[in-house]
């Protein structure tokens, strides 16, 4: 939660201070100086209000003012977060749980469930088999209620209803935004520790993607076959690298770059490149993401202190992905530092494996003798025939012997050039990246 300024007071009754209840002014979205405090009461009563004057079948606007802040557009954190969507649950059923309830009524009290269940699965702490036990419970009810409502309204045909019928749209919502959604996140929470939680994962998943492909979802059938391949997939790394890439282009095209579920996808996509040694992409893109990140949700954002620990942690790990092969031995070593203009370079070794520091040593080698190894981030100099490629970096994703001698497979903007390993040297730190 924010600290209120002096001066703040609520948007919606103006006052500053404590409301009736003695509970004071809140916020906790993206807003910034005094803007967006409002009393708790005060926002569930202006979110209430908006919610009565929806007309059936706008579901986005029934969700949005429980998520979103109304000043700042964006969602509403932490213990804010919370309290509204239990405010959300109690409220969709004091109003909609009545016995005949309407079909659109049914639907709210969905959303609210769905809303909680996001919520619960987000703080889910996997090491806890009791926090999963009662994610469970809550997906299973909804489950169950979409089940009912399935055979309350007689709806085996309505998926064969004209595509702009209320029938087939109720329908579609129904299957895709709360039935494909539970076997989602029950995939989402199996135990991934055994071979059985890795199946039952992906039987939840495949369940989901059915749904997904029934209801013509295409776009979330694809996400959850990103998801499903990075659990069988039999090619290590690059193919894991693709699906996230596939899964980041997707939701960059259709939420665009400033979307949470963007930046969150996007740091996990990073952090697989940097994993699988793709340090200079991985840099590139986490620099990307906590920039806009901080930029449109402020620096106290969730999303935003995410971002930033992604970066401190690629910073700090940035001097592991410097490791060379000192000739003629062929020896890994870690680099340091250059000194003199460059023509010696300062190692650390040998590595062996496993790693023993104690046993290491520093070591004054010429450069010329140093040869970027696997995942060493680089930048080209002194190319005369690819000139156009010097101040370009990349990493290092083989040394290859060839007839002319010793080359480094170097990736370089989206393409793989060979490079002699004197035409290189190490990035020590995290470049300031641009697009």
């Amino acid at each position: 939660m924010a600290t209120v300024p002096q001066g703040a007071a609520c948007y919606f009754c103006l006052e500053e201070g404590a409301d009736e209840e003695g509970k004071t002014l809140v916020r906790n979205c993206s807003c910034r100086g005094d803007s967006g405090f409002a009393h708790l009461s005060c926002l569930k009563r202006y979110t209430e209000q908006k919610c009565r004057a929806v007309v059936d079948g706008k579901m986005s606007s029934f969700i949005e003012p429980w998520q979103t802040c109304d000043n700042c557009k964006q969602y509403f954190q932490g213990q804010l977060a919370a309290e509204l969507i239990a405010e959300f649950v109690s409220f969709t059923e004091a109003n909609y749980a009545h016995s005949g309830n309407s079909m659109w009524d049914k639907m709210k009290i969905m959303a609210s469930r769905r809303l909680e269940i996001i919520e619960y699965a987000n703080k889910l702490d996997h090491d806890r088999s009791e926090e999963l036990v009662e994610c469970k419970i809550l997906v299973e009810k909804l489950l169950a209620m979409v089940d009912q409502t399935k055979k309350c309204l007689k709806m085996n045909g309505w998926i064969h209803m004209p595509k702009t019928s209320t029938e087939y749209q109720y329908y579609k919502m129904l299957c895709g935004d709360y039935e494909a959604f539970g076997y989602d996140v029950l995939g989402k929470i199996a135990r991934l520790r055994t071979e059985e939680g890795i199946n039952t994962m992906i039987t939840h998943w495949k369940k989901a993607r059915a749904v997904y492909n029934l209801v013509g979802n295409i776009d979330e059938a694809e996400h959850i076959d990103t998801k499903i391949a990075l659990f069988t997939t039999d090619a290590a790394g690059i193919s894991i690298v693709q699906n996230l890439k596939n899964s980041y282009d997707r939701h960059l095209s259709s939420k665009g770059i400033s979307s949470e579920e963007t930046i969150r996808v996007g740091l996990s996509y990073a952090n697989t490149l940097w994993n699988t040694n793709c340090s200079i992409e991985a840099g590139r893109l986490v620099t990307k993401l906590d920039t806009v990140s901080r930029r449109v949700n402020g620096p106290d954002h969730n999303m935003t202190i995410k971002a930033d620990e992604v970066l401190e942690q690629i910073k700090q790990r940035w001097f592991l992905k410097c490791r060379v092969v000192v000739l003629p031995e062929f020896q890994l070593f870690l680099a340091v530092r250059y000194k003199n203009d460059e023509a010696i370079c300062v190692v650390q070794g040998p590595i062996t494996n496993p790693r023993c520091e104690d046993d290491e040593r520093i070591h004054r080698v010429e450069s010329n003798l140093v040869v970027p190894a696997d995942g060493c981030p680089v930048i080209c100099h002194g190319l005369v025939s690819a000139s156009h490629l010097n101040g370009v970096l990349g990493d290092t994703r083989d040394i290859k012997n060839t007839n002319t001698g010793i080359r480094c497979e170097v990736y370089l903007k989206n393409k793989s050039a060979l490079i002699k390993p004197e035409n290189l040297r190490v990035v020590f730190e995290l470049p300031i990246c641009s697009e």
